[in-house]
C-alpha cells in the first residue's frame, strides 16, 4: 500500500464511521495534552482533532514560511488560506522549543515511523523541538515500510483502536 492508497482509505470511510474513530482517538489523546499545543487544520480526510480541540487554550498551528520551513504560528481564531491551499494562523510564531506537545497527522504509518506527503516539513520542524510527539491516524492508514534517515519517529501512535507509547 502506498501514500495515494492510505489517503484514499480514509476518504472512503463513511461520516459515522469517521465520527466515531475520531472520538475514540480524541478520548485517548486528551490525557497527554498540557501545556503549549502544536495542532493542524486537516486536509485530504485526515482524523480531525482540531474541531474538538478549538477551545483548548494555547493552539499553535503549522504555517510554511519558505520552500522548506515552517513554523507553528498561535491560533487566535482566525485561518487564512496558505501554502498548498492549507488553512494557517494569522498569530505569531513560537519557538520550537516553547511547544509541548505536537499532534502529527500521517497519511501512513508503520510503528513509530510516519509518512506524510512527502516534501519533509514535519521531518526537519521536528527535528528542531523536544515536544512530545503524537501521530494520529486510522487503523486504516496503516502500511509496511522503511523508515528513511530522515524521518523523525512519533513518540506516541494514537488510532482508534490504540495507544502506543514507545
Amino acid at each position: 500500500m502506498d501514500r495515494a492508497q492510505c489517503i484514499q482509505n480514509r476518504k472512503a470511510l463513511t461520516p459515522l464511521q469517521r465520527k466515531q474513530k475520531e472520538e475514540a482517538i480524541v478520548t485517548q489523546l486528551l490525557p497527554f495534552l498540557k501545556g503549549n499545543i502544536g495542532l493542524y487544520v486537516p486536509i485530504q480526510g485526515e482524523v480531525d482533532v482540531f474541531t474538538p480541540l478549538l477551545s483548548y487554550p494555547s493552539l499553535y498551528l503549522p504555517k510554511v514560511t519558505g520552500p522548506e520551513s515552517m513554523k507553528f504560528c498561535r491560533y487566535q481564531g482566525e485561518l487564512k488560506e496558505g501554502a498548498y491551499h492549507v488553512k494557517e494562523p494569522a498569530g505569531q510564531a513560537c519557538r520550537p522549543k516553547d511547544l509541548d506537545v505536537i499532534i502529527v497527522p500521517m497519511t501512513g504509518f508503520c510503528g513509530f515511523h510516519r509518512k506524510g506527503y512527502g516534501k519533509g516539513y514535519y521531518d526537519r520542524f521536528l527535528k528542531q523541538t523536544k515536544a512530545l510527539k503524537i501521530g494520529v491516524a486510522f487503523d486504516c492508514q496503516e502500511m509496511i515500510f522503511k523508515k528513511e534517515e530522515h524521518d523523525v519517529d512519533m513518540d506516541v501512535l494514537i488510532t482508534e483502536t490504540q495507544c502506543r507509547r514507545k
